[in-house]
């Protein structure tokens, strides 16, 4: 069955360390379309995967502890992508809350 298929809820980790994200928030809006990259080299994390806006600005990573799955299903050539759900200042930090999705 072909189709798009609901995976998971999360939020994006590490936004905290992206230059610019305090201006680029205000273009962050409910149901905006993510997409996601694998990062296998990168030092912290090999399962990493990069959470970019359409625009293609990084905003962040799929947190470490949920990211073995949905790399493994990346590297086997499926399809993942992300929506926002909320998003939400707390001082200096925005919290992004985001839904996966699979596209086959």
């Amino acid at each position: 069955m072909k189709g798009i298929f609901f995976l998971f809820d999360t939020y994006v980790a590490g936004t905290t360390h992206i230059e610019g994200i305090e201006e680029l928030e205000p273009h962050l809006n409910k149901d905006d379309r993510l997409e996601f990259f694998r990062e296998p080299d990168n030092k912290y994390d090999n399962q990493a995967i990069v959470v970019k806006t359409n625009d293609g600005v990084k905003i962040g990573y799929i947190p470490q502890k949920d990211n073995v799955v949905f790399a493994r299903l990346m590297d086997a050539g499926k399809f993942l992508f992300g929506k926002i759900k909320s998003k939400e200042k707390k001082g200096s930090w925005i919290k992004i809350n985001i839904s996966l999705f699979l596209h086959e």
